[in-house]
C-alpha cells in the first residue's frame, strides 16, 4: 500500500498546494495498514518539524465524536435521557429563539420556538441550530447583532452557541452547534467540565499522549501550523490555536490531537467501544451499534435531506461540495453514515465525518477497517486533501486510484476554492475572529 500511496501524498506536498499532511489506515486489530506523514508543520520552511502521525495538531470537528462518546456513556449510566428536553440539564437553551423573518432595517424578527430541544436533536443536529460559515441567515444575524462572525474556535464565547434556530426542533437536519450544547450538558451533568470529564473517561483511558485542551511546550514545538490558501493554491501560515482560557469548551471542536491518537480512539470504536490491544472501554458493544454505526434521523422523524452536502457563506472558511455523491445517507448520534456499500470504499452502516482545517475519517466495522488523514488547510472541503483521502480509502479496499481530485465516482465532490488573497486577509484579521 506505501508503494501505491507515497506518490501520490508525496506529490501533493511537493506541489506546495498543502503544507503537510499525516495519514492512517487500520485494521480492527489495530495492525497499521498505513501510517506516514509528509511536508512540514509551517509551508515552505525547511527547518520546521517534519509532519508525522504524532505531531500535534487542531482537528476541528472531529472533536465532536469524542463529545458524543462522553456523551453516550452518560446515556449508559442513566444520567442522560435521548428525549429529554435538553433544558432539562441546561436550562439556558430554553432562551434561544427561532428567525422567522426580517425587518427592513435588516434586524431578525425573532420567536420563541413551538417545540422543544431533546437532547436527541443535539447528536442528530435536527435542533435548529446552524454555523454561520455555512447558513445564511445565521450569518445575517450574526452581523445584526454586531458579533464577530467565524469565531467559534479562536473565540469561544456562549455568543458563538446562542445564535437563533432557523427551524423548528426535530423538524429537519442542518449542521451546527449542536454538539456544542451537547458538551455542556456532559459537563453540566458529570459536574467536571467538559474537558476534564473527556480527559478522564476517554484520554487518559486510551492512553492518548497528544489529545487535550492545551498544547505543552513540546507540543507547540511540533505544532502543525494552520495555513490559509488562496484559489490560486499560494498558502499562508497562521497564528491561529485554540484560545487558550476559552470562556466556554465547545465540544464541537475544542480538541488538539494527532492523526495517530485519534485513529487509536477510532479503533475502540471499530471494535464494538473497546480497545483491542489496550481493553481500555468507552462504550458498550450494544451502544456502538445501536448509536455510532445506525442512521437516527428515521427515529427524529424527519428526512436525510442536506445530509453530507457542504455549502458556504465564507469562501476564506469552506469550499463547497458533498461527500459520498450519489450514496444514501443519513446521521446517527456520532456521525454521518452511508446506508448503502460505497462504489469504491467502505461497507454499507459506515460511520464518517471531519474538521474545518481539512481532517476526515471513516470507520468501517464490517471490513474492520478505518482511516484518517490530517492537514491543517482552509478553507475546508479542500480538493487536494479530498483528493488524498479518496485514495487512502480506495487503496484499502483495493480499488483502483483515481486520476484526479472529484473524478466519476469518488468519495467526495467538488471542493474548488473561491477564495482570493484579499479575502484571506480580510478573514484572518481579529474584525472576523479568526
Amino acid at each position: 500500500m506505501e508503494a501505491q500511496l507515497d506518490p501520490i501524498f508525496q506529490k501533493t506536498v511537493d506541489s506546495k498546494r498543502i503544507p503537510g499532511v499525516a495519514a492512517i489506515a487500520l485494521d480492527v486489530v489495530g495492525n497499521y495498514l498505513f501510517s506516514n506523514g509528509y511536508g512540514n508543520t509551517v509551508a515552505g520552511d525547511e527547518t520546521s518539524p517534519k509532519v508525522t502521525t504524532d505531531t500535534p495538531a487542531m482537528i476541528w470537528s472531529c472533536t465532536k465524536l469524542v463529545t458524543c462518546v462522553a456523551a453516550l456513556q452518560l446515556v449508559e449510566q442513566g444520567k442522560i435521557n435521548l428525549n429529554d428536553p435538553a433544558s432539562k440539564y441546561v436550562p439556558k437553551i430554553k432562551d434561544i429563539q427561532l428567525v422567522k423573518g426580517w425587518n427592513d432595517d435588516g434586524s431578525p424578527v425573532l420567536v420563541a420556538p413551538e417545540k422543544e430541544i431533546l437532547v436527541l436533536h443535539l447528536f442528530t443536529h435536527t435542533a435548529g441550530m446552524a454555523y454561520d460559515f455555512f447558513h445564511p441567515d445565521i450569518m445575517k444575524w450574526r452581523v445584526a447583532k454586531n458579533q464577530p462572525p467565524v469565531s467559534y474556535a479562536t473565540r469561544s464565547s456562549m455568543e458563538e452557541y446562542t445564535s437563533p434556530l432557523i427551524f423548528e426542533p426535530g423538524s429537519r437536519w442542518e449542521y451546527g452547534v449542536n454538539i456544542d450544547w451537547l458538551g455542556f450538558i456532559v459537563g453540566q451533568v458529570s459536574g467536571l467540565g467538559l474537558a476534564e470529564y473527556i480527559d478522564q473517561h476517554i484520554v487518559q483511558p486510551l492512553g492518548l499522549k497528544n489529545t487535550g485542551l492545551k498544547l505543552s511546550a513540546e507540543q507547540e514545538n511540533n505544532f502543525f501550523t494552520v495555513h490559509t490558501k488562496d484559489a490560486e493554491g499560494n498558502l499562508t501560515s497562521t497564528p491561529m490555536r485554540m484560545p487558550e482560557d476559552p470562556e466556554v469548551v465547545a465540544g464541537g471542536h475544542y480538541l488538539y490531537s494527532s492523526c495517530d491518537d485519534y485513529a487509536q480512539f477510532l479503533l475502540a470504536l471499530t471494535n464494538g467501544g473497546t480497545h483491542p490491544k489496550s481493553s481500555a472501554t468507552l462504550l458498550e458493544p450494544e451502544t456502538v451499534k445501536k448509536y455510532i454505526f445506525t442512521d437516527m434521523l428515521p427515529e427524529v422523524g424527519c428526512s436525510n435531506e442536506g445530509v453530507g452536502t457542504i455549502p458556504s457563506t465564507v469562501p476564506a472558511v469552506s469550499s463547497t461540495g458533498e461527500m459520498l455523491p450519489g450514496v444514501s445517507k443519513g446521521w446517527s448520534l456520532g456521525g454521518l453514515v452511508n446506508n448503502e456499500s460505497v462504489p469504491n470504499g467502505r461497507s454499507k452502516g459506515s460511520a464518517a465525518w471531519a474538521g474545518l482545517g481539512n481532517c476526515y475519517f471513516w470507520m468501517d466495522p464490517s471490513a474492520g477497517k478505518l482511516g484518517f488523514v490530517v492537514s491543517a488547510v482552509l478553507p475546508f472541503f479542500d480538493k487536494d486533501v479530498l483528493h488524498l483521502a479518496d485514495a487512502l480509502e480506495r487503496a484499502v479496499y483495493g480499488k483502483p486510484m483515481a486520476k484526479e481530485a472529484g473524478e466519476s465516482g469518488s468519495n467526495f465532490e467538488g471542493g474548488d476554492s473561491k477564495v482570493d488573497s484579499h479575502e484571506l486577509l480580510i478573514s484572518s484579521s481579529s474584525k472576523t475572529g479568526w
